[in-house]
């Protein structure tokens, strides 16, 4: 199995009030999984996509991927493994404001060393997510839709084994939408492993490898 989540917890306090965000969760994510989790706000979705990434960690419970518990190693294991393994499409942008569209694009593999072809990849990213003629431009001259592009082409620039996704269309109009969801199968079908964590029902359709699952109040059910 590639990811399992086992007896995962986390609790968190709200206006002076214990929140259960994650409540026993267990889950096995194959190889090559196309997984949705359905919610709505506050349902514990972020949180459980932080504790696979291993950016939260947790109360109790494990998250083992490739069988290694996330959490056995040093700070700098882990590092790597969500630098090498995991993608992340954060729920807003985060693009440095500084950098170049193009130089965003490559600061993940900064921390790992730029590769031969790193330029080049990145360009074919962004024009597979429809920006490419922002290559040179910088997140304050785009709109919320574009960076969110920009977020998307990020996360698959050191062509990970896995992607986890926060809400990745959030802030897209319906054709980008689309468009984006279309690149998300054709990395599928190119064995990318996806966990998608949304509102949405759009996720949740027309792709036959999908699985989808709901989530409330901390607790997952197969939808």
């Amino acid at each position: 199995m590639l990811i399992s989540c086992q007896d995962l917890q986390k609790q968190y306090v709200a206006d002076k009030q214990p929140v259960l965000a994650a409540d026993k969760i267990n889950l096995d994510i194959a190889k090559n999984d196309f997984l949705t989790i359905l919610g709505h706000s506050g349902s514990g979705k972020t949180t459980l996509l932080s504790l696979i990434g291993g950016l939260t960690t947790a109360d109790s419970g494990k998250v083992l991927i490739h069988g290694k518990d996330v959490w056995s190693g040093s700070d700098s294991d882990i590092s790597r493994v969500r630098n090498e393994t995991i993608g992340f499409v954060f729920q807003f942008a985060s693009l440095i404001p500084t950098l170049t569209i193009h130089e965003n694009l490559l600061l993940p593999l900064s921390f790992g060393g730029l590769r031969a072809g790193s330029s080049e990849r990145a360009d074919t990213l962004l024009e597979e997510v429809g920006i490419a003629e922002k290559r040179n431009s910088f997140p304050s001259e785009l709109s919320g839709g574009q960076q969110r592009r920009v977020a998307i082409a990020r996360a698959f620039i050191n062509d990970p084994e896995i992607v986890l996704a926060d809400e990745p269309t959030g802030d897209l109009d319906e054709t980008t939408e689309n468009e984006i969801i279309e690149f998300f199968y054709r990395r599928h079908e190119q064995g990318t492993t996806f966990v998608i964590v949304t509102h949405n029902s759009q996720l949740a359709q027309g792709h036959k490898a999908l699985r989808v699952l709901n989530m409330k109040n901390g607790r997952l059910q197969e939808q």
